[in-house]
């Protein structure tokens, strides 16, 4: 009898907490729900929104080009404090290479040694499907506990081995308003895209790759090292809807695609668990966006073919990534 007073007891308790959730985590509940693809491409999938790349659309990107002018969206790796890319608030990224000699049958070799932690806000990286699980759930389903030190048999990296080939779009929000950079702590909505496609006369389209510039790294430039992990313009979450409804493939950005804060006391990083979890969306975070924004500029054309080839690492949760914009 005991036990049922007990049960009884507790109910308000639980009632009460149910309802003790902010009108921000309940839309963004909602849309994790409403933006799902599990199930989608059948129980077994593990490449999610790159799916939308078929043939057609690869060979369509390949015919964008016409000026033969590459450019990397990626900086170098390393540990100078004098570097761009370099936070001294980013505990999570370690880097070390170690360059040797060796005498081999009468040649003089020299070899390289590289040690790296990239997932954090200073390497330029992609997020594979296994990187953010809910739940105890990754992406379609798949279990988040069965990590090893070798990381998942089941989601890794290898998922993209073939590369991801499409077109790309660069949605360039400080250059939509005349300014440099955002100020930390923005949030990219739905409106900024759809005026900045107006604005600029291009589509965000089935297949592609949609990168979008805050001005990050030319704000560092200007005001020095913050920690951006607490404050940092990036995409409101409510985007997904329009990433789903016009089925991006990947999403990237000059930051970790999340605004810091987020808006939802409950969520840390919204736009990861959406787009990874929910939507099997690859992101691409970090990248050096402002070669590509002035050759945009220069070229009067915001869209371009768009390479991203991740190391061939097996059961990884994602990569370090040189990705190559042609235009």
């Amino acid at each position: 009898m005991k036990y049922y007073i007990l049960i009884i007891s507790l109910l308000p308790f639980y009632y009460c907490n149910s309802q003790n959730v902010s009108p921000e985590k309940k839309i963004y509940n909602k849309l994790f729900e409403k933006v799902s693809n599990e199930g989608k491409w059948g129980d077994k999938d593990k490449r999610g929104t790159v799916n939308y790349i078929d043939n057609n659309k690869i060979l369509s990107a390949l015919k964008l080009p016409k000026k033969g002018i590459s450019v990397s969206l990626s900086f170098d790796i390393t540990q100078d404090s004098t570097q761009i890319n370099h936070s001294d608030f980013d505990e999570v990224t370690k880097y070390d290479h170690q360059a040797s000699s060796l005498e081999f049958r009468g040649y003089d070799w020299a070899l390289d040694n590289y040690s790296i932690s990239y997932h954090g806000f200073t390497v330029s990286h992609m997020d594979g499907l296994a990187h953010l699980g809910q739940g105890g759930k990754l992406y379609n389903g798949y279990d988040a506990s069965n990590i090893t030190q070798q990381g998942f048999e089941e989601l890794g990296i290898e998922a993209f081995n073939g590369g991801i080939i499409s077109k790309g779009v660069l949605i360039d929000i400080p250059l939509l308003y005349g300014k440099e950079y955002l100020d930390a702590g923005t949030k990219i909505t739905t409106e900024d895209i759809l005026k900045f496609e107006e604005k600029y006369n291009v589509k965000i389209e089935k297949g592609d790759v949609v990168i979008v510039r805050t001005g990050r790294w030319f704000e560092k430039s200007v005001k020095g090292d913050s920690d951006y992990s607490k404050l940092s313009a990036g995409v409101d979450y409510k985007i997904a809807l329009l990433l789903d409804e016009r089925e991006v493939s990947v999403l990237g950005s000059d930051g970790t695609n999340d605004a810091q804060p987020s808006g939802i006391p409950e969520e840390g990083s919204p736009v990861h668990k959406l787009t990874l979890v929910s939507m099997g969306m690859p992101l691409l975070d970090n990248l050096n966006l402002e070669p590509i924004s002035k050759e945009a500029i220069k070229q009067n054309k915001w869209e371009f073919f768009i390479s991203i080839q991740p190391l061939r690492f097996k059961g990884g949760t994602g990569s370090p990534v040189n990705a190559i914009a042609i235009f």
